[in-house]
């Protein structure tokens, strides 16, 4: 008597549902999990950047130094976040806000914070006024 060999359709047809299954849940998860990873950096660098603002504050007294707001383009460097000042700085105070860039998968997120520390943000399901870390959060 010859033993059958190998796996008829029903088995496999189940190993590939158990397979898509796994996928529908692991790749949102994933997606997920990377975006927060992004929002961290651009968080990160739009905090550094402010610290740099005061810096310049606090050694010339102004926010403004020659006439013009300070370049906090360095600070993102690859980073998937282009920042700006907005609206310009002034002698007194500064806005930085940093908006995602889409090719880099943060298209509708933006983050500021100005001279007194106060943050807001926009995310593809919210806004606030602090920092949402993520996409599904809703709330501070």
């Amino acid at each position: 008597m010859n033993k059958a060999r190998g796996f008829s359709l029903i088995e496999l047809l189940i190993a590939v549902v158990i397979i898509g299954i796994l996928a529908a849940i692991a790749i949102p998860a994933y997606m997920d999990h990377i975006a927060r990873g992004r929002i961290a950096q651009g968080v990160e660098a739009l905090s550094e950047a402010k610290v740099r603002m005061e810096q310049v504050y606090n050694s010339r007294r102004t926010y403004k130094p020659d006439g013009n707001c300070p370049d906090m383009s360095p600070y993102f460097v690859d980073i998937p976040f282009t920042v700006a000042h907005s609206p310009a700085c002034t002698d007194t105070s500064f806005t930085l806000v940093i908006t995602g860039i889409s090719a880099k998968g943060t298209a509708g997120y933006s983050y500021s914070i100005n001279e007194s520390g106060e943050k807001t943000s926009t995310t593809p399901a919210a806004s606030g006024k602090c920092w949402l870390m993520s996409k599904s959060q809703t709330s501070c």
